[in-house]
């Protein structure tokens, strides 16, 4: 990947994440009043759980520092337009979903910047030099935080022209996301074919297992089945977009993408692949 390249992957998740903004209006986030404990469960289940359960796995499986370290780094990322659009696929709340994405991708600039800090001490030790939280919190908020703000604002000053163009303004992000995915799986194509087999297996685990414990704990706080397929889905969907343009950041890498970012990428493509059969299987259960 060029230098060229590699400084527009900002640009490209900025993009994205205003487009996110630009479907969010204010009374998306009525969900968060009128069922809170549905917005709670998905709350915890998208900060918490995530994580955790990416940590067991990556424990048990033991793949290399970097896989590791870059397998903790997409659980960190919020969810993205998928999830919403795979919980309209799924006859879910697309509105949870939506404030869901929205206050978790808000929340991001002070989540990631803690939680990166936290991963890359324990599986990068070895690595030369370190990270600083607050860069990665600075350009968190550049790159989601401040894309989504002005989207919103676009949305609230632009209604009817940001309506109309939507769909266009979707299919740029996706055509984006798709580049962004295809540049990180090329520029670490060798070490790919070494561990395909491994990542798919550990990302696959952590999407079901995901899957599974939503609805589980969905169910153990009494929610309805409309609520608990989006939480489970909100929860096992995330913005791969992030971790890979995070990725150079983090590393402080001038050309090509590190290979922290081949588990995003890996992933970016079986999301869909898992996902896709679930739902569905779900979307018309009672």
């Amino acid at each position: 990947m060029s230098n060229t390249a590699l400084a527009l992957l900002p640009l490209a998740l900025a993009y994205i994440m205003f487009t996110l903004g630009t479907g969010l209006k204010p009374s998306d986030f009525k969900v968060i009043a009128s069922n809170p404990k549905a917005f709670f469960v998905g709350l915890v289940n998208q900060v918490i759980f995530v994580p955790l359960v990416a940590l067991a796995v990556v424990l048990l499986m033991s793949p290399p520092p970097a896989i590791a370290f870059g397998i903790m780094l997409i659980s960190f990322c919020p969810g993205g337009v998928t999830s919403n659009m795979l919980t309209y696929y799924a006859k879910g709340n697309v509105a949870l979903s939506v404030a869901l994405t929205g206050v978790v991708s808000l929340l991001s600039v002070v989540t990631l910047p803690i939680l990166i800090t936290l991963a890359f001490n324990y599986f990068m030790k070895d690595q030369a030099g370190s990270i600083s939280a607050l860069k990665i919190g600075v350009v968190m908020f550049l790159l989601t935080t401040l894309p989504v703000t002005l989207g919103m604002l676009a949305r609230y000053k632009f209604t009817d022209f940001m309506v109309r163009r939507s769909s266009i303004l979707n299919g740029l992000a996706s055509l984006f996301f798709v580049l962004i995915v295809f540049a990180a799986i090329a520029t670490n194509w060798q070490l790919l074919q070494e561990q395909l087999t491994s990542i798919g297996l550990e990302l696959v685990f952590i999407i079901i297992i995901l899957f599974a414990l939503s609805i589980l704990t969905s169910k153990a706080m009494q929610l309805s089945w409309f609520d608990t397929k989006t939480i489970a889905i909100e929860t096992s969907i995330q913005n791969s977009t992030t971790a890979i343009t995070l990725a150079p950041i983090i590393m402080g890498t001038a050309v090509g993408l590190p290979a922290i970012a081949l588990p995003a990428a890996v992933y970016g493509v079986l999301m869909y692949v898992v996902a896709l059969p679930v739902i569905a299987l779900i979307r018309n259960k009672n």
